[in-house]
C-alpha cells in the first residue's frame, strides 16, 4: 500500500470511529451520569484513532495476524497496568516508570480522571475521599492539564499512521526487490 491508501484508510475509518465512540459515550455518559460529555467523547475518539494506527502497525510489523494480536493485546495489558489505576504512579517502581509515560491511555485515564472528578466539591456520603480534588491528588493526578494531554494523544494519532504507512512502503519496496530479483 501506497501513502495515498493509507491516508484513504485513515479517513474513511474516521465516521465509523466517531459513531463507535459516540455511542458508546452516550451508554455511558447518559446512564452513569457523568461530568463532561463533549470531553469524554474527544478523548473516546482519540483513544480509538490511537488503538487502530497501532493495529496497523503491528498489521505491517508481524506478518501474522495472530501473532500481532497476541502481541497488541500484551502491549495494551501492560499499558493499562501502568497508567495510573492499577498501580498509583507513586507506587510504579522506577524500572518501569516508562511504561507509565509510553501508554497512550495513561494520557486518556488522566484526562478522564479530571473529566470526572475535578469538578466534584463533595461526596454526598461517606467515602474514602472527601472531595474530587482528592481523589485526583491519590492517583497522582493533580497536575493533568487537558490541553497538553490532548496534544500528546494526537501526536500519537500522527506518529502511529505515519509509522504504520512508512512501514508499508518499505515493506512494498522490499517485496518489489525480491519480485526482481525472482525474475532475474
Amino acid at each position: 500500500m501506497d501513502n495515498n491508501t493509507c491516508n484513504t484508510q485513515f479517513l474513511t475509518s474516521l465516521p465509523g470511529v466517531f459513531l463507535l465512540a459516540l455511542l458508546t459515550t452516550t451508554l455511558v455518559v447518559l446512564q452513569a451520569k457523568l461530568n463532561g460529555f463533549a470531553i469524554y467523547l474527544l478523548t473516546l475518539f482519540v483513544s480509538l484513532l490511537i488503538a487502530e494506527g497501532f493495529m496497523s502497525v503491528m498489521a505491517v510489523l508481524v506478518p501474522h495476524y495472530i501473532i500481532g494480536i497476541a502481541l497488541a493485546a500484551g502491549f495494551y495489558g501492560f499499558f493499562m497496568l501502568c497508567q495510573g489505576f492499577f498501580i498509583v504512579k507513586s507506587q510504579i517502581p522506577p524500572w518501569f516508570i516508562w511504561g507509565y509515560h509510553l501508554g497512550f491511555s495513561t494520557y486518556s485515564f488522566r484526562i478522564f480522571m479530571h473529566n470526572e472528578f475535578d469538578s466534584i466539591d463533595s461526596f454526598d456520603s461517606d467515602s474514602f475521599f472527601q472531595s474530587g480534588e482528592a481523589v485526583l491528588k491519590f492517583y497522582s493526578m493533580n497536575d493533568v492539564d487537558v490541553p497538553t494531554e490532548f496534544g500528546i494523544l494526537f501526536a500519537y494519532v500522527v506518529v502511529a499512521n505515519v509509522a504504520a504507512a512508512r512501514q508499508r512502503t518499505i515493506n512494498k519496496s522490499a517485496i518489489n526487490s525480491v519480485n526482481i530479483y525472482i525474475t532475474v
